[in-house]
């Protein structure tokens, strides 16, 4: 196993006894993220067959302390900025061009934009990446795409785009019955696709997708057909710059949920490729590739 793969597969949200941030090498962001949890309590309005979040693990609390949580990031950005960080494992087994910090991504045990903390959180921490002279790590949201249009979120997107902001939300799926059946919510599939539209003619953004292969089978040509369409759609409505395609990396809640192989992955990126020509496209392969 290579050290990036020692590295990149170790995403607890955990850090010494911190309660809301932790550090991670992310294969997405090819350096050190700064993951912000504002959902310690797990509550989440997804309910993915993927999720990797351990429900069985004791929650620490239930609140957000700003005045904690921007005290957690400076001591994280210190650790980083002197190398202490690399001293420890696994981030001593990180190649030396993933030792670099790329981001502050709101990503935590549940859906950021559901915190009421979140705009605040935003804000605080955009103050201190400017007091650090940071401008050039990016402030990240990683998001179900839930609550896209909430006016509460839609101030705080605006506030982390004008900070060097990037979106990457999520879409499974091209069509309801796999949507239910992989995200498991109660949130309407076509408030989704709303949601998307909206945040693509507002913000620059990234579509994250997670192919598997679920009981058996990877996704359907009915499926990744639908699939298309409505990422053409999103093109062709605003400011998509590209998709995040990658599958299951760590264990999951359920059996059936398993990783595509590193040839069926490579397949389905090519396919979209060709489908989507001109719209740059990441692979992100599972813990065997």
């Amino acid at each position: 196993m290579s050290a990036l793969v020692k590295a990149h597969l170790d995403h607890r949200r955990s850090w010494c006894h911190f309660d809301y941030c932790y550090p991670v090498i992310s294969r997405r962001s090819r350096g050190v993220s700064l993951g912000v949890n504002l959902n310690p309590d797990k509550v989440c309005n997804f309910h993915c067959v993927y999720c990797e979040v351990d429900q069985a693990a004791p929650i620490r609390r239930r609140d957000v302390d700003l005045d904690q949580l921007e005290q957690e990031m400076a001591s994280l950005l210190d650790l980083v900025a002197s190398g202490e960080l690399f001293e420890t494992f696994p981030f001593s087994s990180a190649l030396p061009e993933h030792r670099r910090l790329n981001d502050i991504a709101f990503s935590g045990e549940g859906e950021p934009t559901t915190s009421k903390a979140f705009t605040a959180c935003v804000e605080r921490l955009a103050a201190l990446k400017r007091a650090r002279g940071l401008d050039e790590v990016k402030l990240v949201l990683i998001t179900n795409a839930t609550r896209l249009q909430d006016p509460e979120v839609v101030k705080g997107i605006d506030l982390l785009m004008a900070n060097g902001g990037e979106i990457w939300a999520k879409l499974d799926a091209g069509l309801e019955a796999p949507y239910r059946t992989f995200n498991r919510s109660a949130v309407p599939f076509d408030r989704i696709l709303e949601n998307l539209a909206f945040a693509a003619a507002r913000w620059p953004l990234y579509i994250q997708t997670l192919f598997q292969e679920w009981e058996g089978q990877g996704p359907s040509e009915e499926e990744l057909a639908a699939y298309v369409e409505r990422i053409e759609a999103l093109r062709a409505s605003g400011k998509l710059l590209g998709l995040q395609v990658y599958t299951v990396a760590r264990p999951t809640p359920e059996s059936a949920s398993r990783p595509l192989g590193a040839a069926a992955l490579n397949a389905l990126g090519e396919s979209l490729r060709q489908r989507l020509p001109g719209l740059p496209i990441d692979l992100f392969h599972g813990p065997a590739a």
